[in-house]
């Protein structure tokens, strides 16, 4: 069993909460800080999760590490009110100060999601070749730079950065807090920036309007010498002949199937690409890949290898800006 305690009552909290509901064997939530009195109420009645008013009696619940969920202004100074009580901290904002010490890890979770891991499974099996460029519209800042180097490698090396910004309109229709009663019409903002690692380059290319619409669809290249990956579909070179081969998910619960709905895993050319840790729990790619970081946190606090450490994700904040 994993035990957290979290800090803060914001939207990205309340997944580490369905997390522990989804999966009461493997996580289990000791209590969540939360200053709000109306949050409290509503998480308390929605999760039926212990309620803390102050930080020291959050501290006094025993658990394997502490989640941080605060926002931008309020990270350094958890991280520090944490760490200073030898606290081990998962935090889901990344700082920008990358020599705060303790034993923190940032929840970086795109490198866990079960697409990027069949994509990097792809990567590592050699078909493609040497793999020098990536082209990203599917996340943001810090999450894209995180993913360019999970794809091409290129460690903390810095690149040379062309930068060109778009305006581009857009029907917002559906957001974090769901549909819209209105559908607007906004002037989103497109930023696309072209990063030169010596013979690797990759291209960055998003809009904030992709999380929540599905008329702006996320879109990945991976390419290597031998090969590419375009979204879910491979075409490499064997034997002189092209090769082409499908990105499967293998999942229940649509059509006729009634054993709940899961993702199991993904497949392709033959082979399992991805397995799903989490097998029959009603998680979504993202809550997979949260509830991946959650498992090596534990890990790492019980004297396994760092997976995300403060020192790359204050790296990835500045990577796009070379």
């Amino acid at each position: 069993m994993i035990t957290y305690n979290i800090v803060g009552a914001g939207w990205r909290s309340e997944f580490y909460l369905r997390i522990a509901a989804l999966l009461p064997s493997t996580f289990s939530v000791g209590g969540i800080f939360v200053r709000d009195p109306a949050k409290r109420a509503r998480l308390a009645e929605k999760y039926g999760v212990r309620i803390c008013t102050t930080l020291e009696e959050l501290l006094k619940i025993d658990c394997d590490f502490v989640v941080s969920c605060v926002g931008k202004e309020s990270i350094a100074e958890t991280l520090k009110a944490l760490t200073a009580k030898d606290v081990p901290v998962l935090s889901e904002t990344p700082v920008a100060d990358g020599n705060i010490g303790g034993h923190i890890q940032v929840a970086e979770q795109f490198h866990f999601t079960p697409r990027n891991c069949a994509y990097k499974a792809i990567i590592d099996s050699g078909i493609l070749g040497t793999v020098h460029q990536v082209q990203l519209s599917c996340c943001h800042e810090y999450h894209a730079a995180s993913l360019i180097r999970f794809f091409l490698d290129t460690g903390f090396a810095l690149p040379q950065v062309t930068a060109v910004t778009l305006t581009d309109p857009v029907t917002r229709y559906n957001g974090r807090g769901g549909l819209l009663a209105s559908p607007i019409v906004v002037q989103a903002e497109e930023d696309i920036r072209i990063l030169r690692f010596g013979d690797k380059t990759a291209v960055y290319d998003f809009s904030r309007e992709q999380y929540f619409s599905d008329i702006r669809a996320s879109r990945i290249v991976i390419r290597g010498e031998r090969g590419e990956i375009v979204d879910n579909t491979c075409t490499y070179l064997e034997s002189g002949i092209p090769q082409r081969f499908t990105l499967c998910r293998s999942t229940c619960g649509s059509e006729e199937n009634l054993d709940g709905f899961c993702l199991f895993g993904i497949t392709g050319n033959g082979k399992v690409l991805y397995k799903n840790p989490f097998p029959g729990a009603r998680l979504s790619d993202e809550e997979i890949a949260v509830a991946t970081c959650l498992v090596k946190m534990k890990d790492y606090v019980d004297g396994g290898d760092a997976f995300y450490s403060v020192k790359d994700a204050a790296f990835d904040c500045r990577l796009l800006q070379g």
